[in-house]
């Protein structure tokens, strides 16, 4: 979605009365200028949270938590900023405009939405009301699975018979032709409109809000592809998206645990036994926008996968492209800022027994037999080394040398952590080596997972020894691609000095290396070498590393712009972190005045993360 202007996030934030907001769910009462109530992010029983409708500010002196009416919907509703000043909006009745984006107007992804909501009503109607042999057909396939008309009525499965029948009901409907083409509900012929999904069993996957925004076909007997998809659309991303996470949420932060599985009749079987919390992916592997989602609602993700080939390489590729960066155990070399996720999040995997899928898990044994299999749940490393470890002959001294090496992959995955140091000692124990051999491998392999680390060049100086950990950092990662977007395009360089005056390139090595660059003046390519050469060799090596090809299919000037917001990002978390701090050496009652400036002052740096997160213009920095 697009950026929403400074002046309607305003706007919305002028109509929100936050004791009107908070007293929705939680009892307040007045206590002088001043509104009291029990916490809603903590059990209490003496009220400690506080609203004051003068600075429309409320805070917890409990827990801690503390924010504007934004962020009391962020933090109650698990909504991200722009969907908090979407959701106030709408309960304002305030039209609010959204601007750039992926092109597509706001009015137009309502118009696509409500195509596939019409979509999902006929394609249901269609199975639990027709006569004909393919529905009926539909019907025994879904009985077979154990799901009789009712399940299909909770959760909308329809059948899509084809041959041009949904085409012309959205038609007649009044949705126009582009509005179905971009929906992926139908594609153009030498005849006119033609069904995309047809003689399927058809899943509707639902956003956040519950709105049918694609859907998940899965044929009916031999044909193939056995299960097709919505392709990309202005308001579907499988990358993003992910089956039943609309009604998995609420269960999701009360067992504070997310469970992945790979297929739709999966989901609805765990659903029906009774393990509510499960969700899957559309086609691809678990990415880190998933695991970013599933963040907001759980401190646990279990990857639950068929014991099969194919079940065992879905669950290691997810390591790969879900970035185990995310994960808590790795330490402040791979920290995410709370801008990521509210908590880091521990990524498990569990396997239902051979031969059988969680659906049918749940058949033969409910809800007792699916939950002892998550409770079984091993951490993605231990299963990710145990994998390749018994991959091996280790009866032989080449197949324990393998071992240790394809073992040594994964632990160079989150090199530099503790979590690095006690899964060495765990592969030393189960390869009969010494731990001293497994990290000599970690320093010799490339990582199993994730961006693959540059080897620096024998002999090299400065930054260009930076930990291979910090080269998977998100904060050093964004001031690397700006370092080498400004190496690349000298007309960002007066912008860069004003961003390294303000500090926001802490990382020691880039930060000489953008000062370099900077003193260069208009210099480029191997002029520009030449001249960071002259100043340190060393410099002049890592250049080489971040500067990166221009292909023409980046606006470079947005890029830096982005890249700047990151930064600033970055720079007020750490604001906000040292705030907190402070506020917990502060004692509430003792320290009042300190306590309410400091709170205060961490309550202006979380609105002014706020706006740099939904895009909007961050007004002042603040010093910290």
């Amino acid at each position: 979605m697009g950026r929403i202007p400074d002046e309607d996030v305003q706007r919305v934030r002028d109509a929100t009365d936050v004791v009107s907001l908070i007293s929705e769910s939680v009892v307040l009462k007045k206590k002088g200028r001043l509104f009291w109530g029990l916490c809603p992010f903590h059990g209490e029983k003496t009220p400690s949270f506080k609203v004051d409708p003068g600075t429309q500010l409320w805070h917890c002196f409990g827990c801690g938590e503390g924010g504007d009416a934004f962020g009391y919907l962020m933090k109650t509703e698990h909504l991200d900023f722009p969907d908090a000043v979407r959701a106030l909006a709408d309960r304002a009745s305030i039209e609010i405009r959204e601007e750039g984006g992926e092109g597509v107007s706001r009015d137009r992804r309502e118009r696509l939405v409500q195509a596939c909501e019409e979509a999902a009503r006929f394609y249901h109607r269609y199975l639990v009301g027709s006569r004909d042999a393919a529905a009926a057909a539909a019907r025994d396939y879904l009985q077979g699975r154990g799901f009789g008309i009712d399940v299909a009525k909770r959760f909308t499965v329809g059948y899509a018979p084809g041959h041009g029948a949904l085409c012309s009901h959205l038609a007649q409907a009044g949705f126009t032709a582009e509005e179905i083409v971009d929906a992926n509900l139908g594609m153009r012929g030498e005849r006119g409109l033609r069904d995309r999904f047809y003689e399927r069993v058809m899943f509707p996957i639902h956003d956040l809000r519950g709105r049918t925004v694609g859907f998940g076909g899965r044929v009916l007997g031999d044909a193939e592809p056995k299960y097709l998809n919505t392709q990309e659309t202005p308001i579907f991303h499988k990358s993003r998206n992910l089956y039943a996470i609309d009604v998995a949420r609420n269960e999701m932060v009360v067992a504070k645990e997310a469970v992945v599985v790979e297929g739709y009749t999966d989901v609805i079987a765990m659903h029906e036994a009774g393990v509510k919390n499960a969700v899957a992916t559309l086609g691809t592997a678990l990415t880190s926008e998933h695991v970013k989602l599933l963040g907001r609602f759980a401190q646990r993700i279990v990857y639950l996968f068929d014991a099969d080939a194919a079940g065992i390489r879905a669950a290691d590729r997810a390591g790969d492209v879900s970035d185990l960066g995310l994960l808590p155990e790795v330490g402040e070399g791979y920290a995410r800022s709370e801008r990521f996720l509210s908590g880091r999040v521990e990524l498990l995997v569990a396997s239902v027994p051979e031969g059988k899928d969680p659906a049918d898990l749940a058949e033969s044994g409910g809800e007792e037999a699916l939950r002892a299999v998550i409770a079984g749940a091993v951490p993605f490393l231990r299963f990710a080394i145990d994998r390749r470890i018994e991959a091996e002959d280790l009866s032989s001294a080449e197949g324990r040398a393998r071992a240790i090496d394809a073992a040594a992959g994964v632990l160079a995955s989150v090199k530099g952590s503790l979590l690095a140091q006690d899964y060495a000692q765990y592969v030393a124990g189960r390869l009969t080596t010494d731990y001293a051999t497994v990290v000599a491998a970690m320093d010799r392999v490339q990582p199993a997972y994730g961006a693959q680390t540059t080897k620096r060049a024998e002999g090299a100086e400065g930054p260009s020894q930076t930990a291979a950990p910090r080269r998977r950092d998100p904060h050093y990662l964004a001031q690397r691609e700006y370092v080498g977007l400004v190496a690349r395009i000298p007309e960002l360089r007066p912008k860069a000095q004003s961003l390294l005056a303000e500090g926001l390139v802490p990382d020691e090595g880039l930060h000489a290396l953008l000062a370099a660059i900077i003193d260069a003046g208009g210099a480029v390519g191997t002029q520009l070498v030449s001249a960071v050469s002259t100043k340190d060799q060393g410099l002049a090596n890592v250049l080489g590393e971040v500067v990166t090809q221009d292909d023409g299919e980046v606006d470079n000037e947005v890029a830096a712009v982005d890249l700047a917001r990151r930064l600033k990002e970055f720079s007020v978390e750490r604001l906000i972190i040292q705030g907190k701090a402070r506020l917990n050496e502060l004692d509430a009652v003792k320290d009042g005045d300190a306590y309410d400036d400091e709170f205060r002052r961490v309550t202006a740096l979380q609105k002014q993360l706020d706006r740099l997160r939904s895009g909007e213009s961050d007004g002042e920095q603040e010093d910290g």
